[in-house]
């Protein structure tokens, strides 16, 4: 049977095109997105794909724990009515958030769309990526990352929020998620992805007008999103990657990412304060408390 891929944020940017990649390598796709009208015009695109089965479309909100669950549990159901095993998990969705917002959970918005939402979907499809023979993680992350600091009594930024310290941030995370996860499991070999400065729509989303604006000015020296999704799909797909298992990546190459990710006491915080809200466990987790 052919691999098979799960795409978060799938309906726009990045997501979208890898998406496409994917498919054009011959990966099936279980694609999923909030938008109904943009899920409605991917159908109505790839019906061929539809009818195959090599496209499936998923129908879901990532911006709360409950939203994020239900999502994971559609896709269990969809993977259990194959062969039980998923190949490829990439994380894309994410949200850029001018003004401070909290979701139902009492969580900030951007860092639950951005970062637990990665912690809840991962740990859900843990078993199943498990049974494949090589399964990989992809984490979209940002260059943005870099200028973000790590507070323990202010983690989702409710205090002092503005639109560019809750984002750096949950991209920070993303970073430490990955190099955490990294540490206690190896079969499952996963990635932070820096895209890079990319030509899409994120800044013009649930932003204010001076901040829309400034996005879309900083975007016009941004690259096009196929390069981010061929160099991704090549990260997912190439044997030469399973080498870089754990690593902060740029535009297909192993980099340094900022030197706050690397401190694996901060990492243990994030993913311990992450397990409380989301009460969400992975199975190695018994293991990395006893050697933490």
């Amino acid at each position: 049977m052919k691999r098979l891929s799960v795409v978060t944020g799938a309906t726009s940017g990045i997501g979208y095109e890898v998406m496409v990649e994917l498919l054009n390598h011959d990966v099936d796709v279980i694609a999923v997105g909030r938008n109904i009208n943009k899920l409605n015009e991917i159908e109505k695109r790839f019906e061929d794909k539809i009818k195959s089965k090599e496209l499936i479309l998923v129908r879901g909100d990532l911006s709360d724990n409950q939203g994020s669950m239900d999502v994971s549990k559609n896709i269990i159901d969809l993977i259990q009515a194959r062969d039980g095993k998923l190949d490829l998990l990439i994380n894309v969705a994410g949200i850029v958030k001018s003004g401070y917002e909290e979701n139902k959970d009492h969580n900030e918005l951007t860092f639950a769309t951005n970062h637990l939402s990665v912690y809840i979907l991962t740990g859900l499809l843990y078993p199943f990526l498990k049974k494949s023979k090589d399964p990989r993680v992809l984490v979209v992350s940002s260059l943005s990352h870099y200028r973000a600091c790590f507070d323990k009594t202010n983690l989702q930024s409710k205090r002092f929020y503005n639109v560019l310290r809750g984002y750096q941030r949950s991209k920070l995370y993303n970073v430490m998620f990955v190099y955490r996860f990294s540490r206690f499991e190896k079969d499952i070999k996963i990635y932070a992805i820096d895209p890079g400065l990319v030509k899409t729509d994120i800044g013009d989303k649930h932003t204010n007008t001076i901040a829309n604006f400034v996005w879309r000015m900083r975007r016009k020296s941004g690259v096009d999103v196929d390069i981010p999704a061929k160099h991704m799909v090549d990260i997912a797909i190439l044997d030469r990657y399973l080498m870089d298992h754990g690593s902060y990546m740029k535009l297909g190459k192993k980099t340094k990412s900022s030197r706050i990710t690397y401190h694996t006491d901060k990492q243990d915080f994030l993913w311990k304060e992450s397990e409380k809200i989301t009460h969400v466990t992975y199975p190695f987790d018994e293991v990395s408390i006893e050697e933490s």
